[in-house]
């Protein structure tokens, strides 16, 4: 039988760990993803990797954490890695990679993170660019839910968009991307500034740098950058050089 001085002691050794646990988390320096056997949480410095479905996230997690893309589908939790280091390999220091679901209903716990974390060092929104620009809405509401979180930050989060399989003959250049992605973005500050105009919300013409002029990523508080690249070949250089940089910053 343990001897009833150990049990109180282990006691109190476990509600600690708990309340420092918890008082960390809500103080920002952690961080929870996902629930019951597969929550995780991490006081690491955080990269996070968003976008549509189908635009090549997990491949890309596969591949910054494996070295291969591998075969992969569509999922419903988080990819998580708590010991992803840098791909220079100068740093030897840790960081969390986390590759959040793209699907419309699951995309919940990923605001909530950004909402939660005061560690986040960049977010690479993957885009298929193989996508006709003219259909780029969907993309683009996804892309306007990230801003209006990490733009409202006191400290905006870096953004790599990641235009992926620039190896297919139909995909289109980052330039073309990045112009309809603002025009649609635009499009809808300027829909959402006339319906929240009265209700005490903030005013997103100053939220987005829209005041008296067109919506560009390049007015942002964040540095945004717009890049393409193929997991499917490995040819992910101008990101990998990008989580460098952020890594530093």
């Amino acid at each position: 039988m343990m001897d009833t001085t150990v049990y109180i002691a282990l006691v109190i050794a476990l509600i600690t760990t708990a309340a420092v646990l918890i008082i960390i988390i809500h103080s920002g320096q952690a961080i929870s993803v996902g629930s019951g056997s597969k929550k995780r949480v991490t006081s690491s410095p955080i990269f996070i990797i968003a976008g549509p479905s189908g635009s090549g996230k997990t491949s890309l997690f596969n591949l910054l954490t494996t070295g291969e893309a591998g075969k992969t589908v569509a999922s419903q939790i988080a990819s998580f890695s708590d010991s992803f280091m840098l791909p220079s390999g100068v740093e030897k220091f840790k960081f969390a990679l986390i590759d959040f679901p793209g699907h419309v209903k699951l995309r919940q716990e990923l605001f909530t993170t950004l909402k939660a974390s005061s560690n986040i060092r960049g977010l690479i929104f993957m885009v298929d660019s193989t996508v006709d620009p003219k259909r780029v809405t969907e993309t683009a509401e996804f892309l306007y839910d990230v801003l209006s979180i990490t733009e409202r930050k006191p400290q905006a989060i870096d953004i790599m968009i990641a235009c992926n399989k620039s190896e297919s003959f139909t995909s289109r250049p980052p330039t073309m991307i990045k112009d309809a992605l603002e025009k649609e973005l635009g499009q809808i500050i300027e829909r959402k500034s006339k319906d929240l105009k009265g209700a005490g919300e903030d005013d997103l013409t100053t939220v987005f740098a829209t005041s008296g002029s067109a919506f560009k990523l390049d007015h942002l508080e964040a540095a945004v950058q717009v890049c393409a690249g193929s997991v499917l070949n490995k040819d992910i250089d101008p990101w990998q050089a990008w989580l460098d940089e952020n890594a530093t910053n």
